[in-house]
């Protein structure tokens, strides 16, 4: 089973975390596609066939993006809207996503205890997430539980980022029969 990591940041190169995700994930393309929507689609047009065949190739879709406004980045959206097309990804007799399992891996600049009913922004995140387990579930996939680091900003420091990348790439493989990288001598 190989996981297809669709990635939407729409500054990459000024970002510390979400880079450093996606360098680590490349690292790993027998297990692990990484098409990062920004980079690939400069102009805002997407190749519609070119993104269904990369998800019909994989079994397991991944979405990360920073989470900012409480949402994705627009591009994931607009990926969302053309790509997942009825008749092909739902409708009467369509199947597509009823063996694959669909989750999200986000960054959030604020800290987890902000993401509470008692916290500033009055709902905890997965209530924030839920149009996109939502969809997952409409589509007739698994949702998976959500890859989340929080408190992402520009004083996160450089064993921060490293760890949460240890942390995302083993919620990436922990499920899959590769071994898992030894991160000590690295990190």
């Amino acid at each position: 089973m190989k996981t297809l990591v669709i990635a939407a940041h729409p500054a990459l190169e000024s970002s510390r975390v979400n880079r450093t995700w996606l360098e680590e994930l490349r690292k790993f393309p027998e297990l692990i596609t990484v098409s990062s929507l920004y980079e690939k689609y400069p102009d805002g047009t997407i190749d519609i066939a070119a993104e269904q065949a990369l998800v019909e190739a994989h079994d397991r879709i991944i979405l990360q993006f920073p989470f900012y406004w409480f949402s994705s980045p627009p591009m994931l959206k607009q990926w969302l809207d053309e790509v997942l097309l009825e008749g092909w990804a739902y409708g009467e007799s369509i199947d597509l996503f009823h063996s694959k399992t669909i989750g999200v891996a986000i960054s959030a600049g604020s800290r987890e205890s902000e993401y509470q009913p008692e916290g500033r922004y009055r709902f905890d995140i997965h209530a924030m997430l839920s149009p996109f387990e939502t969809t997952v579930h409409y589509l007739g996939a698994q949702y998976e539980p959500p890859f989340i680091q929080y408190g992402v900003n520009s004083r996160t420091s450089n064993e921060e980022i490293a760890y949460s990348t240890e942390r995302y790439i083993r919620h990436l493989l922990q499920s899959r029969e590769a071994v898992l990288p030894d991160f000590t001598a690295k990190y």
